[in-house]
Formats: structure tokens, C-alpha cells, sequence
């Protein structure tokens, strides 16, 4: 009996409490409808195309750089891969050193076997790496026959009289082509520089408000080091006309459009602004650990404290 009455003071209600249960339940009810009722009407955002395409520039950099800092495993020909791939490749540093300095030098490698004997790979490296190894059939180490070696040479001597070379005309080379200012019809005239990289080069200086190096040039989707090492005789750049952000007026949303700085960087920037007013000096935001040393030197030239 005392226990059914224990059990009868713990689940009865009063009328109030079982209000407030009902009310309760309603408010619950309302909250997951209301919840759905948003979904339902609300119009998915219109999507700008440009905007689309340099988002995916950006990311894609980012993807890159982080396959960079870790190294991942792909197909290459130890024969013809180029200094930024390999940098990509999961092999040790002293490895990517010597097969340069051996391709340096002359060498060649005339199937997978002969990675494996490169000064540095071990056995387990190169267990690891024989799959991805492709070695084409363009060199060949065998000696030639001397009488066959002659043959070709008369041969040779009398076709050149009935034959002559077609003559390889170069691109036009401008004087200096202002970097911040070029279209890519200006661009595409320079040597390995096609209709695809010359819109690729304006875009990532439009997303980034300018070139403030040369060597930004390296960050460009597809353009190799060589073909920059060629192009940079003829490129003049003039940093007054890089893009500032102007630091104690930009919002969050702003800050973290530009391609170098992340949002967390941008959140960290507008807070210090609430917290501490108008920043006069930019190094105030590398003292105080906002940004990394290495980060604000990319960063700083695309901001500014004052108009």
C-alpha cells in the first residue's frame, strides 16, 4: 500500500503541471514545423559562374599545396617527371635530389629496375614505388653496328640535297608586357603561354587584386617553372596597382574572399579590431600572433590601415 502510494505522488500530476506538459509539446510541435516550413520556402541562392570558377581555383590550389606538404603516389617517368610534380611525389628529399642531379649528368633510365639502383632507394622504396613507375621506350642503350652506322650516313649525305628542314618560326617577342595590366590576348603571345593559360593568369590576378611578385606566377594552375624562367624577360610588373584591403573597415566575409587568407585569419583580424579599435600598423598584426611570419609576408602587400 505505501508503495503504491510512493508510486502514485511520483507520476501524478497536478492541472498545472499537466498544462504545462501540453503547452510543452505544442511549443515542440511549432519548432520542428517551423523548422521545415523554412526549408520548404526558401529559394536556393543563384549561383555566379565567375565566382563558381575562382572558387575552384582557390580550392584547388589549397588541395595541391596540401598534397604537396604530404606527398601522395601517382604514375611518373623517372625520365621526364618535372621538378614541381616530383615535389608532389611521396618520395624522401635526398631521393628527388639524386635522380635530378642523375638526370643532370646524362643519366637515363631504361626501365623500372634502374629507379631501384638510383643512390638512396632502398629495397622496401622501391617495392613501394615499382607499380607506379612507367619508363617510356624512347631511349635505348644498345650499340649500334658500325657498318649499319656508315650506311645511314651516306644514305643521309644524299637525301640532304633532295631534302631541306621546314623553317620553325618563333612567336613575335614584345619588348616588356606589364603583368598587372595585360589581357590575355597580350599574354598569349608569350612563349608556352596558350589561349587556356592566359585567361588562367588573368583570373588568379583579378582573384588576388594583383601580382605583387613575379614569383606569384609559380601559384598559377598548370604553368610550369620552365615556362616562367622563359616568359620573365619580357614581364615588367608594377606593384602600385595591386588591390588593397583596407583592414579597419573589411568584414570577415571580405578579408576571407582573398585567396591567402583563410577564415579563421579573417575572424582573428575583425576581432582584434572590436576588441582593441582601429589597427595603425600593419606588423601590429603580426606581433600579436594573428598571422604567421611566413603568411603575413604574402599577405601584407594586399593590406592597408588607412585610405
Amino acid at each position: 500500500m505505501r508503495f503504491r502510494n510512493v508510486i502514485r505522488e511520483y507520476f501524478t500530476f497536478t492541472r498545472n503541471e499537466r498544462l504545462g506538459i501540453i503547452v510543452l509539446l505544442v511549443l515542440i510541435g511549432l519548432g520542428i514545423a517551423a523548422n521545415q516550413l523554412v526549408f520548404y520556402f526558401e529559394k536556393p541562392a543563384k549561383i555566379d559562374p565567375d565566382e563558381l570558377d575562382e572558387l575552384m581555383l582557390v580550392l584547388d590550389k589549397r588541395r595541391k599545396d596540401e598534397q604537396r606538404a604530404k606527398g601522395v603516389l601517382f604514375t611518373f617517368d623517372p625520365n621526364t617527371i618535372d621538378s614541381l610534380a616530383l615535389d608532389s611525389l611521396k618520395l624522401p628529399l635526398r631521393i628527388k635530389r639524386n635522380l635530378l642531379k642523375y638526370r643532370d649528368k646524362g643519366g637515363r633510365f631504361y626501365k623500372a629496375a634502374d629507379f631501384g639502383k638510383l643512390y638512396g632507394v632502398t629495397d622496401s622504396i622501391y617495392a613501394q614505388f615499382e607499380p607506379y613507375i612507367v619508363v617510356e621506350k624512347t631511349f635505348s642503350h644498345k650499340k649500334v653496328p658500325k657498318e649499319i652506322t656508315r650506311e645511314k650516313d651516306v644514305l643521309s649525305d644524299k637525301s640532304k640535297k633532295r631534302y631541306q628542314a621546314p623553317v620553325h618560326h618563333e612567336k613575335e617577342m614584345p619588348d616588356l608586357i606589364e603583368l598587372n595590366l595585360a589581357t590575355p590576348e597580350e599574354l598569349v603571345i608569350l612563349y608556352g603561354i596558350g589561349e587556356v593559360l592566359s585567361k588562367r593568369i588573368v583570373k588568379y590576378r583579378n582573384l588576388l587584386g594583383g601580382f605583387a611578385s613575379l614569383e606569384q606566377l609559380n601559384e598559377v594552375y598548370g604553368l610550369k617553372p620552365e615556362t616562367i624562367k622563359k616568359i620573365l624577360p619580357y614581364l615588367e610588373l608594377d606593384t602600385s596597382l595591386v588591390a588593397q584591403i583596407n583592414i579597419n573597415f573589411a568584414e570577415t566575409k571580405e578579408l576571407a574572399r582573398h585567396p591567402y587568407i583563410t577564415w579563421d585569419m579573417a575572424r582573428a583580424l575583425v576581432d582584434f579590431r572590436s576588441a582593441n579599435g582601429f589597427i595603425h600598423d600593419l606588423q601590429l598584426v603580426r606581433l600579436n600572433g594573428l598571422i604567421n611570419d611566413q603568411d603575413f609576408r604574402r599577405i601584407s602587400p594586399y593590406l592597408k590601415t588607412k585610405e
